[in-house]
This record gives structure tokens, C-alpha cells and sequence, in this order.
């Protein structure tokens, strides 16, 4: 691979990388959490839009009207003369982000004033309860929260134009992104949408026009047979019936809200022309229209464009409002109110002065001070009138991005000296901040900056100055990849280093061996050609690999037919025996699916599992050597693999193999005397593990069990029933066939009383 070709590959895939970071939430909260930081700061405040007031509840107010610091003790009647003072001076719409919550004195003054001004929105809380899924908590019972919004007090609600909740996170997690629809059992939309909606109904006409003429197109597509079944239309035809006036007087702004968003928050006929209609050039419609379409057709959050600290939205303290005696901003004449949005609320500008409704933002840590709940409600107000709120890139343009920015950086480091690489990364990372931070001040577009700056350019450069070096090491990774075909990994890793110690490379260790056979090889290697045997043993060796791997064993030895795996440790643990036995379940069941498919010979492999002291190491001489296990566990685990065709048998283990195995269904096959051993074994079938064995095969091994309890004491004919029993159930059940033969020659010729149940086998 030529120099420039290593480059795009690496680059290539350090894009990748960064795309695999950016998508994830790890990745989009290291953008979230330091991104958008350095984005604000390199930006600084900016004038927010002057349709937008807060009115603050703030120490100064306490102090000048003499009122209680805590703003929620202010008597009510404070706030009906503020709302007929805005509604005097013809505020569009006023939103409260104050709870009321409780009876107090002064109620039904506040109600009058609401319902007098007709357009004040009132905060909704939710809160949150836990209902237990079971009464006896004490067995760990699941819980579900539940979501409920609460109201003002009953009479005061009913005097507002429109209720509506603004949760927000609570810090430490910092504020990011604001709800436009909140779901609590529905979709509520929150109140800076409400807000925006009443102080866009002067667009009222113009939208129901659109709607108009959307509907005209689609009775005129049903006039020419072509059916749409939109449930969008015939709820577009229901919302035509309502007048901006009946809306107002019959309160009805959020079931108004709703059906927009049932209407135009879905990929529908009306939707889609809608959005066709305004964006095409032609046809000439209001800024405000359009913002207040796209309010709907975006998803449910959008990600704040913060003007700035405390006090950047025009704001004015509560008891200058009340007064009547707000400057503007150049202290010249009195503020006006008129066709403003004003939000009022609990805020303070002094850094030690923090509430509980104050958050956590990007511009907190510069100015020490934190942003308030109804400053943040006015900031997405603002955001949805002006369509200024934060645009992500869209996935495509973003992985593009990271992509081109991780083949950039690697082709510099790959194919530039260190000293110009080095100032060509300075130049490129000043370009990437120059146009994030100019798309960002200009039009709110997010670019990504910490994932290319501290993810992908590291990555990049190191990758870049280590790839030399394994240029350097390549021959020794080919050579340790050729050698992994043939010896264990962790051997290979010894052997890299230290080629003396190929001749001296043995070690006993506790571990298992198991040991796998095909049946009928032999005849099957005769009746098959030498190319398509070998294809089929690839096959099937790759299949078998596979969970010997998965479980964590290591594959020694494979010949012909034959494949040795080892489990090895510090000691013999019952977790290894749980891999190994783990490892011969998964290896049946690989198998069934292997010889399931079409064209395929059918074969069938028997297993044998044993455990103890293992030797492993080089055996051979001159030339020629092979890593294999030896000793009388390796001997031993092939000699139960070969019981199997006695037994007509598939998965069999040894008595110190059962011991401590937890998890499976065994049956005990008795005792038996391998040829050419001196001590008898205790042989048991793996049935499956005993989470998924069924009754059938319980009831079976509890048979068998009885019987062969019976057999060693010497009850021929009681164990005769019992394996019979077994074998109406199962038919050609080995050890059931075997053990009848047993007591049938028992009962004629009856052993000597220095008889101890052990079965001699004369044949390998």
C-alpha cells in the first residue's frame, strides 16, 4: 500500500471513529457540554428580540414596595394591578411563571384582572409519583412514575386565556434545549409555545388561507379518483370552524394548539403542502407565519440560542412596572409595553443570589451568575418568533464533516513532515473555528468542535507517528500471525519475543480437555473425493470452532476427524467446568443447524470431557515440533469421547467433571473400564442445561437413575423394568439397550458376590 493510500485509509477511518463518537451520547454531550461552551464565548451576548420583557420579581422590588423577600408571600393583589397596568399599556400577551397555587387573600382581584386583560397565560407544574407494581416491596417490586400537571387554583385558572407546564432539568445537568410539547399522559405544549401561538393569532387569516387552499388541492385530487385517506383533512375541515374571536372568548388555545400539531407534526397531505407551499418563492407569506409552522413541524425539542448573562432580555424589575415608571434602555422616555410578550417571574442579576428556579447555562460559569426559569421561557419565545434556535447539522452534512476533517488531519500528519504538519493542523483547526463560529453567529447552525479537535486529531497524529513504527514491525506480525494458526495466542505472544524458547516451551497445568470424533469417518473419507472432503471439514471445523472460542477454550489439535480443546487455569474451577460443558451444548446445537442445510452430508459428533493435570508444550524433535496436550487427562477424555459408540451417546463426562457443575441435567451411566486402564471411571450424560430441559427428559434421567441404583444392588429384575420403562419412552436409548443386556446375562448367569457394577470395555 503506497504512502498516500495509508493516509486516506487512516483518515478514513479516524472520520469514522469520530462519527461513532459523534452519534452516541457520549459524544453528543462532550458537544453539549464543552462545544456549545466555547461556540457562546467566542460569540458573546447579543441584543435579543424587542417584542420580549421580562418583568422581574427581584430583591429590589421587595425592597422599594416593602414586601417579603420570598416573592411567593407578595400579596395577589400586587399582580392583578400589574396585569391591568400591561393590559392599559396593550401588551400582546402576558405569561406568569409564578405557581399560584394556594388560596390567598385577594383571588377573586387577581381572577378579575386575568379575566379583564383575556390574554394571561398561567404555569402549570408537573409532578412526578412512584406507584409500586407490587405491595410487598420487600421482593424488589418494579415501580412506575407518573407524570400529573397542577393547576392553579381552580378560580384563577378558569380566568386565564391558557394554562400551560415549562419544566426544565435542574442543575447540575446543564439547561441545553428547551420542550415545545411535553408528553404527561398527551402532548401539552409548553408555555413559551402557547405564548408564541397567541402572540402570532394577528397571522390567524393568513394560516387559515393556507389551510384553505391546501384542502381546495386535495378535494381537487379526489375529484380526479386519486383517494387520499388523511385523517389530517377531515381534522383540518373541523379546525376551519373556529374564528380567531371564539378562540379567545371560549378559551380554547391549547385544544387549538394540539390539533395544529396533530395536523401539521406528521408527514401528511396537508402537512407536506403546507411546508411545499412555504417554500415556495412564489408565493409570498410572512416571516411569522412561517416561524409559527415550523414551531410544529419540528420535533419536540429544540436546543436554546442563549442571548446572553442575566439581564441581556430587556428586562425591568416589578415594582418600576407597577409604578409606571420603566425607563427603556436609553433612559429617556417611559418603556412601552405595547404588542410585547411580556414574562414575568422570580429573577435576580446578583451572583450570590441564586434560587431554586435558577439554572445552570453556558454563559453561568463566565459571569457567576444563573440564568432564571422565566428568563430561559422568554429566551425560547424568542427563539420560536425569530426561528433562532440552535440547528444541528443534518446527519448526513455532520459525517460528512467529521469524515473529511479525520482524512485531512491524518494526510497531513502521513504525508508532511512533523514540523509542517504540526503548523498546517494549527492553520486547519483556526479555519474549522473560524466557520463554526461564523455559521454559529450568523444563523444558529451547530458545528461539531470537540469530537474533530480532541477525539479525531489526537487520534490522527498518533496514529500517524506509530504508524512507522509498525511498518517496522510488520515482518514480526506476520510472522506471529502465521504462527497463530497453529499455536494458542498466549504462546505465540512468549514465542515472538524469545524464539529460544521454542525447544523449552512446556508447562503442567489444571485444567479440561475436550475431545470431539466424527462417526463413520472412515467410510465417509473413502466415498467422498479428497477436494470436497476437505471443503466439508473446513466447513465443519468452522462451525465447531466457534463456540470452543465463545466459551473462552483453546483449540490444540485437529486431525482428520478429531479436534482436542483445552479450558486451563490457576486451579480447576466449577466456572471452567461450566465453559466446557457450556462448549459441547453449543457445539450440538451448531452441529443440528449444520447438517440441516440443504445438500449437505449429515454428521455426527460425539464429545467426551474430562479434567486433571495437563501437559502442555512442544513434542517433537529436529525440525519439527507441535504444541499439543499430552498426559493422562488428554488420554482419558479421548477414551470417554470413544465410549460414546458404545453407548450410542453424543455428550459424556467424567465423575470429577460433574462434581460442583451447577446448571445442567446429567445422567449417571455407571462405571466403566476403559481399554487399557487400570482404574475405572464414573461416566455421566450431559443432557442440556436445566433451564431448558424438559419434563420428558427429567422423568427419563430419574428412570435411568432407579435402574441403575437398582443394577448395582444386584435387583436384575426391578432394574429390568425401570430401563425398559426408559426405553418405551425413548426407543434405541444406548445405555438403557446396554444395561438391559447387562441384566438380562446377570439374571441367567448371576456374578460373584466380589462383583462391583463396573463395565469392562475391551475395545478403544
Amino acid at each position: 500500500m503506497t504512502r498516500f493510500r495509508k493516509a486516506f485509509a487512516f483518515g478514513f477511518f479516524t472520520g469514522l471513529l469520530g462519527v461513532g463518537v459523534a452519534f452516541n451520547p457520549v459524544g453528543l454531550g462532550l458537544e453539549e457540554n464543552f462545544g456549545l461552551s466555547l461556540l457562546f464565548n467566542l460569540r458573546g451576548a447579543r441584543a435579543a428580540p424587542e417584542e420580549v420583557v421580562v418583568i422581574a420579581l427581584d430583591k429590589r422590588s421587595a425592597d422599594q414596595l416593602n414586601l417579603p423577600r420570598d416573592t411567593r408571600k407578595w400579596p395577589r393583589s400586587y399582580h392583578a394591578k400589574l396585569i391591568d397596568r400591561l393590559s392599559d399599556e396593550g401588551a400582546s400577551v402576558i405569561a406568569f411563571d409564578i405557581l399560584f397555587k394556594e388560596k390567598r387573600e385577594n383571588d377573586a382581584l387577581l381572577r378579575e384582572a386575568i379575566e379583564d386583560a383575556g390574554n394571561v397565560v398561567l404555569i402549570e407544574t408537573i409532578e412526578k409519583e412512584s406507584l409500586h407494581l407490587n405491595k410487598r416491596l420487600d421482593q424488589g417490586a418494579g415501580k412506575v412514575v407518573l407524570e400529573k400537571l397542577v393547576p392553579p387554583t381552580p378560580e384563577i385558572a378558569a380566568a386565564a386565556l391558557s394554562l400551560a407546564p415549562f419544566p426544565l432539568p435542574k442543575v447540575p445537568a446543564r439547561v441545553n434545549q428547551f420542550w415545545t410539547f411535553k408528553h404527561v399522559s398527551v402532548d401539552f405544549p409548553t408555555m413559551p409555545v402557547v405564548v408564541f401561538q397567541i402572540f402570532a393569532l394577528n397571522v390567524f387569516d393568513e394560516m387559515h388561507s393556507l389551510f384553505e387552499k391546501v384542502l381546495s388541492q386535495a378535494n381537487l385530487n379526489n375529484a380526479k379518483q386519486e383517494q387520499i385517506n388523511d385523517a389530517s383533512i377531515a381534522l383540518t375541515k373541523k379546525l376551519l370552524t373556529r374564528t380567531k374571536v371564539e378562540l379567545i372568548n371560549d378559551k380554547k388555545i391549547n385544544q387549538y394548539i394540539q390539533n395544529l400539531k396533530a395536523i401539521l407534526g406528521k408527514e401528511t397531505f396537508v402537512s407536506g403542502k403546507m411546508k411545499a407551499a412555504l417554500q415556495n418563492p412564489a408565493l409570498k407569506y410572512s416571516d411569522r407565519l412561517k416561524a409559527v409552522i415550523n414551531m410544529y413541524t419540528a420535533g419536540k425539542t429544540r436546543y436554546l440560542n442563549f442571548y446572553g448573562p442575566p439581564g441581556t432580555i430587556t428586562t425591568v424589575p416589578f415594582y418600576q412596572a407597577l409604578q409606571g415608571s420603566a425607563k427603556s434602555e436609553e433612559g429617556l422616555s417611559p418603556f412601552d409595553f405595547k404588542g410585547k410578550a411580556v414574562f414575568i417571574g422570580s429573577s435576580e442579576r446578583l451572583p450570590d443570589s441564586r434560587k431554586k428556579d435558577d439554572f445552570h447555562t453556558v454563559f453561568s460559569q463566565e459571569t457567576g451568575l444563573y440564568l432564571s426559569g422565566v428568563e430561559i421561557a422568554a429566551t425560547a419565545f424568542a427563539n420560536l418568533l425569530k426561528e433562532s434556535s440552535l440547528r444541528l447539522l443534518s446527519p448526513a452534512f455532520h459525517l460528512f464533516t467529521l469524515l473529511l476533517w479525520g482524512c485531512i488531519v491524518a494526510m497531513l500528519w502521513f504525508l508532511l513532515s512533523p514540523v509542517k504538519a504540526f503548523f498546517s493542523t494549527v492553520g486547519a483547526t483556526l479555519l474549522l473555528i473560524g466557520i463554526a463560529y461564523r455559521q454559529f453567529e450568523s444563523s444558529g447552525l451547530w458545528y461539531p468542535v470537540i469530537i474533530p479537535l480532541f477525539v479525531q486529531m489526537p487520534i490522527a497524529i498518533m496514529g500517524a507517528l506509530l504508524w512507522n513504527f509498525a511498518d517496522a514491525k510488520k515482518e514480526q506480525r506476520q510472522i506471529k500471525k502465521a504462527f497463530a494458526y497453529y499455536l494458542p495466542d498466549k504462546v505465540v505472544e512468549r514465542l515472538s519475543g524469545r524464539i529460544e524458547l521454542l525447544n523449552t516451551e512446556q508447562q503442567i497445568v489444571e485444567g479440561i480437555v475436550l475431545y470431539s470424533d466424527i462417526e463413520n469417518y472412515t467410510v465417509l473419507s473413502e466415498s467422498m473425493p479428497p477436494k470436497d472432503l476437505a471443503a466439508l471439514m473446513s466447513n465443519y471445523y468452522e462451525t465447531i470452532f466457534a463456540p470452543v472460542e465463545k466459551y473462552g477454550g483453546i483449540v490444540l489439535n485437529v486431525t482428520g476427524d478429531a479436534m482436542l480443546a483445552i479450558w486451563t487455569g490457576a486451579e480447576l474451577t466449577a466456572g471452567l467446568k461450566r465453559q466446557a460443558c457450556s462448549t459441547a451444548i453449543a457445539m450440538a446445537e451448531v452441529l443440528d443447524r449444520f447438517n440441516q442445510d440443504s445438500g449437505r452430508i449429515k454428521l455426527r459428533t460425539r464429545i467426551g470431557i474430562h479434567c486433571g493435570e495437563i501437559f502442555l508444550g512442544n513434542i517433537g524433535g529436529g525440525h519439527r515440533l507441535e504444541y499439543t496436550a499430552i498426559g493422562d487427562t488428554a488420554n482419558t477424555a479421548s477414551r470417554i469421547e470413544g465410549l460414546n459408540k458404545y453407548l450410542n451417546t453424543d455428550l459424556l463426562i467424567s465423575q470429577v467433571m460433574r462434581e460442583d457443575l451447577d446448571g445442567f441435567l446429567t445422567r449417571p451411566l455407571g462405571v466403566f473400564l476403559m481399554a487399557g486402564k487400570r482404574k475405572p471411571l464414573i461416566i455421566h450424560e450431559l443432557v442440556s442445561y436445566l433451564e431448558h430441559c424438559h419434563i420428558e427428559q427429567e422423568e427419563l434421567c430419574r428412570l435411568f437413575s432407579s435402574g441403575l441404583e437398582l443394577y448395582r444392588e444386584r435387583c436384575w429384575r426391578e432394574a429390568l423394568e425401570y430401563f425398559s420403562k426408559v426405553l418405551n419412552a425413548k426407543r434405541e436409548d444406548g445405555p438403557s439397550l446396554l444395561y438391559i443386556k447387562q441384566c438380562q446375562h446377570n439374571i441367567k448367569n448371576p456374578p460373584p458376590p466380589s462383583w462391583d457394577g463396573v463395565i469392562q470395555l475391551e475395545k478403544k
